[in-house]
């Protein structure tokens, strides 16, 4: 019954795990900060984090420049079939290629 209140899969061990685990670190950034013991270091820890720092900052430029050519192409596309549309209609049904120009408007409207 003790256990119902504190939720799904967390006994009293793993609470008090975690407790000992927070209470020993606070301990040891005090006594960082009083310069009583060295502060360790985790140098390919370290590297990691800036190699994954310099990847996510080539990453979101990455995707910023793809969304811009994902807008360009799109515009593109738009520019493409208005040109299709306006040729169309300027070309006069006894012209030659008018066949050619409306079978390719056609096909430009599918895609």
């Amino acid at each position: 019954m003790a256990e119902m209140g504190m939720g799904k899969g967390v006994t009293a061990g793993k609470l008090a795990s975690n407790v000992q685990k927070k209470l020993t670190r606070a301990q040891e950034k005090v006594m960082q900060k009083l310069g009583k013991a060295d502060e360790t270091r985790d140098v390919a820890f370290e590297e990691g984090v800036i190699n994954f720092n310099k990847q996510y900052t080539e990453g979101s430029k990455l995707q910023k420049d793809l969304r811009a050519y994902l807008a360009a192409v799109q515009t593109m596309h738009e520019s493409s079939k208005n040109l299709q549309e306006c040729l169309s209609d300027m070309y006069e049904p006894e012209w030659y290629g008018k066949v050619t120009v409306d079978s390719i408007v056609e096909v430009r409207g599918h895609l």
